[in-house]
């Protein structure tokens, strides 16, 4: 037997090895999902997410993914899922995965160990245009717009995905007291999160501020600026380079609107600038157009520029 085939066996042998623990002490192991098969389950064939631990597969049935209901799961193919092993079949050289007994694991030792500015990944469990539903550690946890980046986005849903791992810091624990007395036979949605524990986390935490290099910039000055994103309502969105600091304009006067494009540089002079609340406030003074934008305008007969 050559040395590949050697490394092979091995691998398996401890994979094997590794999965038999799983299955006798609870041991949480992380296999990627490779495809979606149909099983048996009883009377009802289930989807299931097919794992590669090592060399050794494994099914994950999507009722014991999370206790979130998935209209597909799709999205979950190439992710990486922690799981608790509950069945072997060694003949068929094959196990069956249960996700929602590795969560609870990990919550429990979450709540034994986790500490304010540790650093975790989460899964993305759910998306809207406002928050990011995530699982921390198996502990359930909503993160709004704000935390989210210091860029602003107008629909997170366009920005983060299904499945995705998201690094986060936690920025608040109030861990679990079953023992909390409530008024009433029904307890809050409030008074269930003092008992159940609940979470506080941030991406934002992880990424440099741009507000921090406002010195940098000056009032009645002019800088170069990329149009990050165009709202009718609310203007022009522009990064200024070379910090990506956001500034706001309107629509130049003499500019035809309908020939900006995001992702075009422009001239932005800066009139005034708020350390205390960190804003700046300017007006676009010169389109710097792309070639394209140029060459649309041509076969037009306009030049973007006034009439």
């Amino acid at each position: 037997m050559n040395d590949y085939l050697q490394d092979l066996e091995m691998e398996r042998a401890t994979a094997w090895a590794d999965i038999k623990d799983s299955h006798r002490r609870g041991s949480v192991l992380i296999a990627q999902a490779i495809g979606i098969e149909l099983k048996q389950q009883g009377e009802i064939k289930e989807e299931c997410l097919k794992l590669d631990y090592n060399g050794i597969y494994g099914y994950l049935p999507k009722s014991f993914i999370s206790d979130y209901e998935y209209r597909g799961i799709q999205s979950f193919i190439g992710k990486h899922f922690e799981f608790v092993v509950s069945h072997i079949d060694v003949e068929g050289e094959i196990f069956a995965a249960d996700r929602k007994k590795a969560l609870e694991i990990l919550a429990q030792k979450f709540w034994r160990t986790a500490q304010e500015k540790n650093k975790f990944s989460g899964f993305v469990v759910g998306v809207d245009r406002n928050s990011i539903y995530l699982l921390v550690q198996g502990i359930p946890v909503r993160m709004g717009r704000k935390e989210y980046s210091h860029t602003y986005f107008d629909d997170l849903q366009e920005e983060v995905f299904l499945g995705e791992s998201l690094d986060v810091v936690v920025t608040k624990i109030h861990r679990p007291n079953p023992t909390l007395e409530i008024e009433g036979e029904t307890a809050t949605e409030e008074e269930l999160k003092l008992i159940n524990g609940y979470i506080e986390v941030s991406h934002k935490a992880l990424e440099i501020d741009p507000m921090s290099y406002i010195n940098e910039y000056q009032e009645k000055s002019t800088y170069l600026g990329v149009i990050d994103k165009i709202n009718v309502e609310h203007g022009i969105f522009i990064k200024l380079k070379p910090r990506g600091i956001t500034v706001r304009s309107g629509f130049p006067p003499a500019v035809d609107g309908k020939l900006l494009r995001e992702g075009d540089e422009v001239n932005f002079k800066i009139q005034s600038i708020d350390h205390e609340n960190r804003r700046i406030k300017g007006i676009i003074i010169t389109p710097r157009q792309s070639k394209q934008t140029r060459l649309q305008q041509k076969r037009r007969g306009t030049t973007g520029y006034g009439r």
